[in-house]
């Protein structure tokens, strides 16, 4: 049964909205605290706080999960459609000019997206024969909801297929993260968020489901990612306490977010306090979780104290409002939308 398109908006508003705040509430611990430190300081993880140990950030201000989405955001909705070379483009501008952060820099680049743009100032295309990297960070999939929310199906537009939806959640991972691990998770996460869009749950089966529709994608990534990912079954957390970077785990820990949380909140707190890669990890819980129960299900205190909280939220409604996404152009040789510059 099709959801209503205001039903659509609150979710989609709750994917956005989610990362930003995932991203804001987990960023003052995302270094020098281990996940008991993290328990220790009790309720005081609810509220956001300035940052000062690592990063000069105001309360409410988020990282590079946040500012990269939302040059996504930007690529997306002014051109129309998925373009590389402008989306590449806007990170390297954040990267040098702070572009899209919080402050007047950029804050909390990881290496392989560093060394990527570094690289795309050298060589905008990926010629066929590029050898894939090793690297796997967590990037391609904590900036991931504007790709979701402007290509997703919805009612009164251009419907948009699920292997679209892939194909662009692929390229957009590939952008910094050309890696088969990176692809395959990014393929999971991608479907997970569209499934949850649309049918208001994400079980036991979503990691399946989603790789069984597409027969190439069956391979030993894959099949790394279904085993590795069973540790959302783990109610306790303990086998993901103080991890931090690689995709998996991160993807893993927004999915255990949700198989053993049954609201936003309680949710978001608990894969915090698993320390880590806290920004990160909460980031994807936080797409995940407003996909699943929407904008109204944060809590106000987080909803209003997010920085560009009202932004985040023209802009959810901004790209879920493009009838279609098409791709304009990619830079990767091996892509049927290949165009050199």
């Amino acid at each position: 049964m099709a959801k209503k398109a205001s039903d659509y908006q609150d979710k989609a508003r709750g994917m956005l909205a989610g990362l930003a705040i995932g991203d804001a509430l987990g960023a003052p611990y995302e270094f020098g605290y281990k996940s008991k430190d993290i328990v220790e300081l009790g309720d005081k993880i609810s509220h956001f706080h300035a940052q000062t140990k690592n990063f000069k950030l105001p309360k409410g201000a988020w990282t590079d999960d946040t500012s990269m989405a939302l040059c996504i955001a930007d690529s997306l909705l002014e051109k129309g459609g998925y373009d590389s070379y402008d989306m590449m483009d806007k990170f390297t501008k954040w990267f040098l000019y702070g572009y899209r952060s919080s402050v007047d820099h950029s804050v909390g680049i990881g290496q392989q997206t560093s060394l990527s743009l570094l690289m795309y100032g050298r060589h905008k295309t990926i010629p066929k024969d590029t050898r894939k990297t090793n690297r796997a960070g967590n990037g391609p999939i904590m900036r991931l909801a504007p790709i979701v929310i402007a290509s997703t199906k919805k009612d009164g537009g251009k419907p948009q297929s699920v292997d679209h939806l892939i194909h662009l959640a692929q390229l957009s991972c590939r952008e910094t993260h050309d890696s088969y691990i990176a692809i395959a998770a990014t393929t999971v996460f991608a479907g997970a968020l569209d499934y949850a869009l649309h049918y208001g749950f994400v079980d036991e089966h979503i990691l399946r489901y989603v790789p069984n529709l597409y027969p190439e994608d069956r391979n030993e990534y894959v099949e790394r990612l279904l085993e590795s990912t069973q540790r959302s079954n783990d109610r306790s957390g303990e086998s993901l306490k103080d991890h931090g970077g690689y995709i998996v785990d991160a993807l893993t820990i927004a999915l255990w977010g949700i198989r053993n949380h049954n609201n936003f909140k309680d949710g978001m707190l608990a894969v915090i306090r698993l320390g880590g890669d806290t920004d990160t990890n909460a980031a994807c819980y936080g797409q995940l979780a407003g996909a699943l129960y929407g904008y109204e299900a944060i809590p106000e205190e987080w909803r209003d104290g997010v920085h560009l909280s009202n932004e985040l939220v023209d802009i959810a409604d901004r790209l879920l409002n493009m009838d279609e996404c098409p791709i304009i152009r990619t830079r990767f040789e091996d892509d049927s939308h290949f165009m050199a510059l």
